[in-house]
């Protein structure tokens, strides 16, 4: 298009460093839509102590606003929260540093969009776009209800099932009403899309046009298959677990999966690599399976895997991890929660297993079957290519922006 639009960008996080689903999912929306000429201002939080250069290149293409708010969890923020109508995961983003910093950026600028990450930020989105009457596209990364909803089905003690119970009501509440105001809603996967569509009432006075799904995507030209052999029987699963998702995914591979691997194939290790492993799960390491937590060298601990495991038994919306596997030519195994959301093929771009067992022997098959790992790799690419280039999905965000507009 010719029109630069001026786009007011607002998120919960700083995406840096660029290693986990959100990260990526957010930094590269920015960057695919800043090199289509745009130009971003991209207000986000980051906690007091955080460093200079925790915005990594983000400088070079759009212009930063830091809101400082300390954004993590805590027994106490819990504990207030439960005599609160507003959903826990959504209290922790609220803050009046943010709201201030948004009324002096549209008192001094013209914004032709506003783009949201995330329900968390949908209060603001709400705000500015009935204060100063700015186009208005939300981007639900997840419907956060239905995680919550799984982590109720999960949970095991009556007290954390009524707890997930109770953020899942308030969560359906929070969603039905801040999905109905942005003028479009990017939903990631065609399973949010309908939940999207069910909470908005679409269908009744045509407001389903105003959804419309666009996937997350992965830079093909710098995520390329490594030409280095993989270390022999390496399993590696990665993603930070501080996300209760990710440490319930863990901890059923190492109490339920791990062990039917490591007793059929001696060789075999496994590294579980993402930031914050619960105590319970350090106390589960061994020499042959490894929680080393935050990993600096992210790319050279890929690059030894054999296989990719996604183990995800809670989740919504889409593993944007799971398309840089892909993208990396790894074979990979993954729960049908997992690979929920995008276009990957069961048998023809990787290996779906939803119970202990059935998991355990697919990982086995490929760590046994190199020209089977190859192939699924293959395919994995080859899709990724076709269907999940970040410069496909800034085109369809923009796309997204100019609907909202008009």
């Amino acid at each position: 298009m010719s029109k630069t639009l001026d786009i007011l960008q607002i998120a919960p996080r700083i995406p840096w460093p660029v290693t986990d689903g959100s990260a990526i999912g957010i930094y590269h929306i920015t960057r695919a839509v800043a090199a289509r000429g745009h130009r971003v201002t991209f207000v986000a939080y980051a906690e007091r102590d955080a460093p200079e250069h925790a915005a990594g290149d983000m400088a070079s293409f759009c212009d930063l606003e830091i809101v400082v708010h300390d954004t993590r969890n805590s027994p106490a923020r819990v504990l207030r929260n439960l005599f609160s109508d507003l959903p826990y995961p959504i209290s922790k983003y609220q803050s009046s540093a943010m709201f201030a910093r948004l009324d002096a950026l549209c008192a001094r600028r013209h914004f032709d969009i506003m783009h949201v990450d995330h329900a968390q930020m949908a209060a603001y989105g709400r705000y500015v776009h009935e204060k100063y009457g700015i186009p208005y596209v939300l981007r639900e990364h997840n419907f956060e209800t239905t995680i919550y909803r799984r982590h109720a089905e999960r949970a095991r003690l009556l007290p954390l099932r009524w707890y997930f119970g109770l953020q899942a009501a308030r969560l359906l509440r929070y969603e039905t009403r801040e999905v109905a105001v942005p003028d479009v809603v990017a939903a990631i996967t065609r399973e949010d899309a309908t939940e999207i569509a069910r909470a908005r009432g679409a269908g009744e006075d045509g407001n389903e046009a105003r959804i419309m799904v666009i996937p997350a995507g992965v830079d093909c030209a710098a995520v390329r298959p490594s030409s280095a052999e993989p270390d022999p029987a390496h399993v590696v699963i990665v993603g930070p677990l501080v996300w209760a998702p990710n440490a319930d995914a863990a901890t059923w591979f190492a109490d339920e999966i791990w062990p039917r691997i490591a007793a059929a194939e001696p060789a075999a290790r496994c590294t579980v690599a993402g930031l914050g492993p619960p105590r319970r799960l350090r106390a589960r390491e061994t020499a042959r399976l490894r929680f080393p937590g935050f990993v600096d060298d992210y790319e050279t601990l890929l690059r030894s895997a054999t296989v990719m495991a996604v183990p995800l038994r809670i989740g919504g919306g889409m593993r944007v991890k799971l398309l840089e596997f892909f993208a990396r030519g790894k074979a990979v195994v993954s729960t049908g929660i997992g690979a929920e959301g995008n276009a990957a093929r069961a048998d023809r771009e990787y290996l779906r297993a939803d119970t202990a067992a059935d998991f355990a022997e697919a990982v086995l098959l490929l760590l046994r079957d190199e020209a089977r790992r190859r192939a699924l790799g293959m395919a994995a690419r080859a899709l990724v290519e076709r269907e999940y280039d970040w410069t496909r999905i800034g085109a369809q965000f923009e796309m997204a922006y100019l609907a909202a507009i008009a």
